[in-house]
């Protein structure tokens, strides 16, 4: 064989070997955070406590103060695959958002009954659950217009900064998620 042909073999070969690669790697390491299914109106959002130091620790998906904005359309169905892997006890409760320049108005710990939906918090929601416990799926309906908290219950996290937006919109026809600096309640 000559060199040209050797070479186009061994590019193939590196090439197949990449593909191969890429294909065995597990599917929750290219997973989106956010699945928005407008058939079923579901939106599955994959919600970690803790993930990072950012907010020393006090953050989901290593985003907190609001940086993250979950928009679900009226009506449909929103999973919260909820987990800590952060070193503290933390926990998921979705809560009504105060008005602009309430920050104060924020409670200090929220509990099941803070719930602004039905189902919408996770076990032990004023206590928390350390990074050993499974993933816990938050299943509710967003049957409500209006802007909320996706917090978490321990005591001072919500307060601390532990929280992402949620808006429930009437207009919406998929879900979103988008990002953006941290804000002031």
């Amino acid at each position: 064989m000559n060199k040209t042909a050797n070479m186009l073999i061994l590019l193939t070969a590196v090439g197949l070997g990449t593909g191969a690669a890429h294909v065995n790697h597990p599917p929750t390491s290219h997973a989106p955070l956010l699945r928005s299914d407008a058939a079923k109106k579901t939106a599955s959002l994959s919600l970690v406590a803790g993930s990072n130091q950012s907010n020393a620790g006090l953050n989901f998906n290593g985003k907190h103060g609001g940086q993250s904005t979950l928009t679900v359309p009226l009506g449909w169905t929103v999973e919260l695959h909820y987990r800590n892997a952060g070193t503290m006890p933390h926990s998921v409760v979705v809560v009504e958002a105060p008005s602009k320049g309430m920050a104060q108005k924020l409670p200090l710990k929220f509990s099941e009954a803070s719930a602004a939906f039905t189902g919408a918090h996770s076990k032990n929601v004023t206590g928390g659950v350390g990074r050993t416990v499974p993933t816990e799926m938050v299943s509710f309906t967003a049957n409500k217009a209006g802007d909320y908290l996706i917090a978490c219950g321990v005591t001072g996290h919500a307060l601390g900064g532990q929280y992402l937006k949620l808006h429930v919109n009437a207009q919406a026809r998929v879900a979103t998620l988008t990002e953006a600096p941290v804000t002031k309640l």
